[in-house]
């Protein structure tokens, strides 16, 4: 039997929830937990189960306002099949005083089967879009819209309006919205991280921050990590602009492919990257137990 213990903290079990998100991520071609899990271990609840000195699955869970769980689960894949996960889910669900939701990246099959039998209802789907960069990438934004400056982010003049503007564009987004000060510095501390690959679209006459595409370039992967523009500034063409200006650069980092994320049902910004040649590329799902 694998016995299954609950902690209320998770920064204790850093290395070995590292080590077994490596071997999850190298057998599925996904990780199990996304950038701010990872980066933010102790404010994440911990659900886990052990094989001797082993850990074999996690839950790593972040609060909700009204008393839930937003969960990430991993279980061993070579203990897949075990009822492992189930015993976490209900451990969550023991936890929580709302609802509980659990992300499956890559819409696994294994994962599927997985909501199926403990009757997990999918509720919200993010979309991997990608594409390969092309030579035509690397000539930048045909036209700045007018009264409009690119410019790339500096820690002293721009930390406080980003996060301001990041915390207006994704209001409703659970995850970016919920971005502050400890957060950037913790991205801004990874290894990809480069001011340069931080792009700012200002307004010409006032300085005000009117929108940013931050990219994430890594292993020939140009990743756009966020984008947003401010709703006054919408139907400008900035977004646009923001995500040529961001291929030029990839393009010019050497990168030879180019993803993104976006919500499932976000149809403008869809609009958008597909108009630019992105193609569905993987999907997370969220289910609701």
């Amino acid at each position: 039997m694998t016995d299954l213990w609950v902690d209320e903290r998770a920064d204790g079990s850093a290395e070995a929830i590292a080590e077994l998100a490596r071997v999850a991520t190298a057998h599925d071609g996904v990780a199990p937990f996304n950038d701010d899990t990872r980066l933010r271990l102790e404010e994440r609840e911990l659900v886990a189960a052990w094989r001797a000195d082993a850990l074999v699955a996690a839950a790593l869970a972040r609060r909700t306002d009204d008393g839930g769980l937003d969960a990430e689960l991993v279980v061993h894949p070579a203990l897949r099949g075990q009822g492992i996960g189930g015993q976490l889910v209900t451990a969550l669900r023991r936890m929580a005083t709302g609802p509980v939701t659990v992300w499956s990246h890559g819409r696994l099959s294994s994962a599927t089967d997985f909501a199926t039998e403990h009757g997990l209802t999918p509720v919200r789907t993010l979309l991997r879009l990608a594409r390969p960069l092309t030579e035509a990438d690397g000539d930048g934004p045909a036209e700045v819209p007018e009264g409009v400056a690119l410019e790339r982010f500096d820690e002293e003049r721009d930390t406080d309006a980003f996060l301001a503007l990041n915390a207006r564009v994704f209001r409703d987004h659970p995850e970016q919205g919920a971005l502050d000060r400890p957060g950037l510095d913790a991205r801004r501390n990874e290894s990809w991280y480069a001011d340069e690959d931080f792009l700012l679209a200002r307004d010409s006459s006032d300085g005000r921050l009117l929108g940013y595409n931050w990219l994430k370039l890594e292993d020939g992967d140009g990743e756009v990590y966020v984008i947003g523009v401010d709703d006054d500034a919408a139907g400008r063409g900035i977004g646009r602009a923001l995500m040529a200006a961001g291929l030029a650069r990839m393009h010019a980092a050497g990168m030879t492919r180019t993803s993104l994320y976006v919500e499932g049902d976000n149809e403008r910004a869809l609009r958008l990257y597909r108009s630019l040649g992105y193609l569905d590329d993987l999907v997370d799902v969220q289910y609701r137990a």
